[in-house]
């Protein structure tokens, strides 16, 4: 397991993506489900930064913590925001209004699309996002 630490400002996903291809590539993470890991990885990542910490003058921290195997990722990224659980953030709908869908917001609704599943929990004063993505069965 990988766990990382560091402010929620936008300049400093660079360096998440970079310890989070670090951890996949030496975990021998599928090619297929690393691509997918970095998108949700940099959705979450993003909301931290842009929303979370809102209503302070300092950006606060993001914890982001990844446990992978071949065929399977764990994501768990975590802030000291005000509580926002995603999962019951309704987007149902979204599809469905793309020609008045504005730029942005779409975030939830790809981790959700792109992961196997998504859970939230309020963990001591702690926002815990965690994601799980795995690959398809193999058919025979």
């Amino acid at each position: 397991m990988k766990e990382y630490e560091c402010p929620a400002v936008l300049d400093n996903l660079r360096p998440v993506l970079a310890v989070a291809a670090e951890e996949l590539i030496a975990s021998g993470t599928e090619t297929s489900l690393r691509q997918r890991f970095f998108v949700v990885l940099e959705e979450l990542f993003n909301n931290v930064a842009m929303h979370a910490y809102r209503s302070r003058v300092l950006p606060g921290p993001v914890r982001i913590s990844i446990k992978a195997s071949q065929d399977y990722v764990e994501l768990k990224v975590m802030d000291q925001g005000a509580p926002f659980d995603p999962t019951t953030y309704d987007d149902a709908n979204r599809l469905q209004r793309l020609e008045s869908m504005q730029l942005g917001g779409a975030g939830i609704l790809l981790v959700k699309t792109l992961s196997s599943s998504v859970t939230y929990r309020r963990e001591d004063g702690w926002n815990a996002v965690t994601a799980m993505l795995e690959l398809p069965p193999v058919e025979a």
